[in-house]
C-alpha cells in the first residue's frame, strides 16, 4: 500500500508539474486585483460630470483591494483552477480528523478504516490545491501578511497530508492522530485566509 501511494503521488506531481510550466513564468503582473466588495462600487460619472470641471473633494476614493487576484498573461486555465481544488481536500482533512476521534472513542476499527480512506483521498486533494495554487500566483512572493500565511500554510499542508496519509497505516496511530487534528486546525485557519483574500478583509465581520 505504502510503495502504491508514493508511485500515486510521484506520478501525479510529474504530470501536474508538466502542465505548470507555461503558466508558472509570468513575471511582471500586478497583484491585487480583486473585485471591490459589493456595495462600494463608485457610481458612473455622468455626462454634466464628465463636462464641467471637477469640484474640490468630489474625486471617488479609491477601494482597498485584496490580495487575491493575481492576473497571468498567459491566460491559462491551469491559472484559474485553484479555487476550484480547495473545496475536496479541506473537507476530507477536517472530517477525518473527526472521524478519527469518534473511532478513538468507539474503538471502531471500520471507522479507522474510513479515516484512511479520507486522508489518503485528502492528501491528494491537499497536493492540487497547492500546485493550483502556486500555477495561479506563479513565481511570486509578494502580497501582504495574509496572502504569506496563506502561501506558505498551504504549502505546508502539502507536505504533512501526504505524511499523515502514510502515518494511517502504521499500527501505531498515535503519531497518525496528532497529524491529521494538527492538519485540521490548520485548516481551518488557511480556509478564512483564503477567503480573506478572495472576499477582501473582515469578510466575516468579527474583526479580526
Amino acid at each position: 500500500m505504502t510503495r502504491l501511494f508514493h508511485r500515486m503521488a510521484a506520478t501525479l506531481v510529474l504530470i501536474l508539474a508538466i502542465l505548470a510550466q507555461p503558466a508558472v513564468a509570468h513575471g511582471g503582473e500586478k497583484h491585487g486585483a480583486a473585485k471591490a466588495p459589493v456595495g462600494t462600487e463608485a457610481p458612473a460619472a455622468s455626462a454634466q460630470d464628465s463636462d464641467g470641471p471637477a469640484s474640490p473633494g468630489s474625486e471617488t476614493p479609491e477601494v482597498p483591494r485584496a490580495d487575491s487576484e493575481h492576473a497571468s498573461s498567459s491566460g491559462s486555465v491551469l491559472t484559474r483552477l485553484h479555487p476550484a481544488t480547495v473545496h475536496f481536500p479541506i473537507a476530507l482533512l477536517i472530517v477525518a480528523a473527526l472521524v478519527e476521534m469518534l473511532a478513538v472513542a468507539r474503538s471502531s476499527a471500520p471507522l479507522a478504516q474510513a479515516a484512511n480512506v479520507m486522508t489518503v483521498a485528502g492528501a491528494a486533494g491537499a497536493v492540487i490545491a497547492a500546485l493550483f495554487g502556486w500555477i495561479h500566483t506563479g513565481i511570486w512572493f509578494g502580497g501582504g501578511a495574509t496572502m504569506h500565511w496563506h502561501r506558505w500554510t498551504g504549502t505546508g499542508l502539502a507536505l504533512a497530508a501526504p505524511l499523515a496519509a502514510l502515518l494511517a497505516f502504521r499500527a501505531d496511530r498515535g503519531a497518525f492522530r496528532i497529524v491529521i487534528v494538527l492538519i485540521a486546525a490548520a485548516l481551518v485557519a488557511q480556509g478564512y485566509w483564503g477567503a480573506e483574500l478572495a472576499q477582501g478583509p473582515g469578510h466575516l465581520g468579527l474583526g479580526i
